[in-house]
This record gives C-alpha cells, structure tokens and sequence, in this order.
C-alpha cells in the first residue's frame, strides 16, 4: 500500500523537522509578525495598499486585547520586487526580529527567494505569487498562497479572449517564474496551432526592446499575448506603437495601471488584459471599502490590499483557534478557520475571534475571495476579469469564476 504524505498529513503526523524554538513557544510577550510587501519596484503600485492592510488589522486586534492575551508585533520590510533585497530583509525578519510567519510577498521570485530560510526555520509564509514551483518548493507545508498559479491566470485569460474569436497569436513575455508558467496556461487553452511562432522571453530592464517587438511582429498575428509588469510593459508597448502593430495587444492587468496609461496615453486604447479579481458582491470586500474610505463603484480596488486584509486576519485567526503560537499547530488551523462547510462563516477578524472565542468553528470568506485552500495550500477558486482600455478607462469586457 503507497502512503500518500500530503502537507495536511505531514502537519497532522507533528513531525521533528516542525519543531520551535523555545523562545517562540512561549506564551508570554508579544506575537511577532513580519510584513515583507512591494512597496516599490514592479509591484510597487500594490505593496502600500498590502502593507496598510497588515498594518490595520493588527491595529484592530491590538486595541481589543490580543490575541492569547499577547499584543501583535508587525514587522514590517520593503522586498523592493527584488529576490535579494527580500533575501536580506527576510533573514533579519528571522534572525532578528524572530517572527512567526512572514507575509505579503508579491513576486514568485521573491516568494521562492526567501522560502529556503523560511522553511530552514519553521516560519509560515502568506504570499500573492503565482509561480507553480511555490508549491513544489514548500516541503513543510508552511506556505499559502492568496492568489491563483500563473497558468490558471493563463488558462483564464485564454477562455476570455478566445470568446472574441481570435485565432493566431504571437506570445513574448518577461523571463520570471509567474510568466514562464503563465504562457504554458495560456497556449493550453489557445492550441499550438493558434501560436504562429515559438513563445519567447526578455530581460527586465533593458534599454531597448526593438529587436523583440520585431521579431514578435514578424508573422503578422491578429493579436499578441504579452505578461509583464507595469514598467517593462510600457517600455514594449511604446515599441509595439512606434513599429505600428495593429493588432490586438493583451496582458495582465499588473501592466496596466496608471503608470502605463499616463505614459502612453490615448495610444493604449484597446489594450486589453486580465486578472483575478475580489468578489464584488463579497461582504467582505464591502467592509473592505468602507474600512479604507473607499465608494463602492462596482469596479475592482486594491485587489491585493484586500489580500493584505485576508493574509492578516486568516493568520491571526489561526493563532486564536490553535490557541498556541507553536508554527506546526498554527498552519493546521489556517485551514480549519478557511476552508470546509458546515461552520460560522465570517467576513472580518472581529466577528471571527468572537465566534472562536464563544467555541464556533469558522470559515473566513476573505475580502479577496472565498480563501478556501488545497492540500497544497493554495487558494482554489476566484474570479477573473478582462477589460479594455477605453478613453484610458478600464471598461470590463467579461467575468468568470475559475
């Protein structure tokens, strides 16, 4: 009989290798909580709204008690997008400030950057990062990720575009661990035979993009799937414009903030891209907007700052129900207090320790999403979105549940 060792299993089985230091065991003094976030470079439009979320939950929880009667200690670090910035911070997040987990990671390169000493020293780690090696890499079941695998953004994009009857395609994109899996997504979906050449790759940073665009070019496709990030996307697309391709241009919606529309201006009407997106209708993500003085317009806002929110609270949440802050017993509860049926389902840290604390079981519905996890740890359902730019608006195209 084959024994399957799946994380739940391996956390279950309580090995030695999940053993804490007795410093951490310790249920006096305050609960250490690092915050790693982007809060410049490629993911730098993104990392303040995650890291004011850390930032206000713990506030929140501080100011009526605790948790375990124990005052939250956040940490926080600026990863810079960059794997050996994040490297640093982590190692003092570890070494020096002694945290139990460290979360909102934006990058997959950062997230694998930073896992070896993670892992090395027991600590959970909650990310928004997308590369299928995140899984792969986590040998203790320490890791969860708020955001769906890079081929699923594939696969989803793909579904959305093929609706509008596009059938040849050229495909580059940044050479980074989200997009590489990304591509592979997309050309599941699309076929082979729609790609009028082989998928291939740049450098972040270049100082021209000339010679990819041309190539890119070369065969005439209807339309051009291009995964990056903000800056580097600019950078091609000004290259796409000036070389006059007419064709349909698409990618994430990471590539599409202000800074591309202020850059490019009425030149990136038609663009279109995709990404997951929070649950509109979500009470959570209501409370969200409302928590950081936002009008609900209908419109996705701060689609990783309610993850920020979801990272925090699930976290805190699990300390409160495993009563301990021993890192084995805490990832066991991030999914008790997420993921099942026939439990208190809550929508914020406020109603959820009152129900822990009146001896409910829960399921948090994030303000990200429904936050239910795999065995892998890693979120399995959300919503994606394609839009269009239109007089430098997103104007939405299409929605489905993936």
């Amino acid at each position: 009989m084959k024994i399957e060792w799946t994380r739940r299993t391996l956390l279950a089985s309580g090995v030695a290798a999940l053993a804490t230091p007795s410093i951490l065991r310790a249920q006096d003094g305050e609960i250490a909580i690092g915050s790693l976030t982007p809060n410049t470079g490629g993911g730098g439009p993104f990392g303040p709204n995650i890291t004011a979320s850390h930032k206000r939950v713990a506030e929140a929880v501080n100011a009526a008690g605790g948790i375990l009667g124990r005052q939250i200690r956040l940490y926080q670090e600026n990863s810079e997008t960059n794997p050996e910035t994040a490297v640093r911070a982590a190692d003092k997040l570890i070494n020096v400030n002694q945290v139990l987990g460290i979360i909102g990671t934006f990058s997959s390169s950062v997230t694998l950057g930073t896992m070896p000493k993670c892992q090395s020293a027991n600590v959970i780690q909650m990310c928004t990062s997308s590369s299928s090696d995140i899984p792969i890499a986590d040998e203790k079941g320490l890791v969860f990720n708020f955001q769906p695998l890079s081929p699923i953004w594939g696969r989803a994009i793909a579904d959305l575009v093929l609706s509008r009857g596009i059938e040849s395609y050229a495909l580059m994109a940044l050479n980074n661990d989200f997009t590489r899996s990304m591509m592979d997504g997309f050309i599941e979906r699309v076929g082979q035979d729609a790609l009028v050449q082989e998928p291939f790759y740049y450098n972040a940073g270049q100082s021209s993009y000339r010679s990819e665009v041309t190539q890119l070019m070369a065969k005439s496709p209807e339309a051009v799937f291009i995964p990056s990030y903000v800056a580097d996307f600019t950078a091609v697309y000004k290259e796409l414009y000036r070389q006059g391709y007419e064709g349909v241009v698409i990618t994430t919606s990471l590539s599409t903030g202000e800074q591309f529309k202020e850059t490019v201006g009425a030149a990136g009407d038609g663009v279109i891209h995709g990404f997951p997106v929070p649950a509109l209708s979500s009470p959570a993500y209501k409370q969200y907007l409302e928590e950081v003085g936002l009008e609900d317009t209908g419109s996705v806002q701060h689609p990783f700052g309610t993850a920020g929110r979801d990272q925090m609270s699930a976290l805190l949440l699990a300390i409160e129900k495993a009563g301990t802050t021993d890192r084995a017993a805490v990832a066991r509860a991030v999914w008790d207090v997420t993921t099942g049926e026939g439990k208190t389902t809550v929508y914020n840290i406020a109603d959820g320790l009152a129900a822990l604390r009146a001896g409910e079981e829960i399921n948090y519905s994030g303000a990200s999403g429904s936050l239910e996890f795999d065995e892998e740890g890693m979120v399995l359902g959300r919503d994606f979105q394609l839009s269009e730019i239109q007089d430098g608006k997103d104007v939405v195209l299409q929605r489905l549940e993936f």
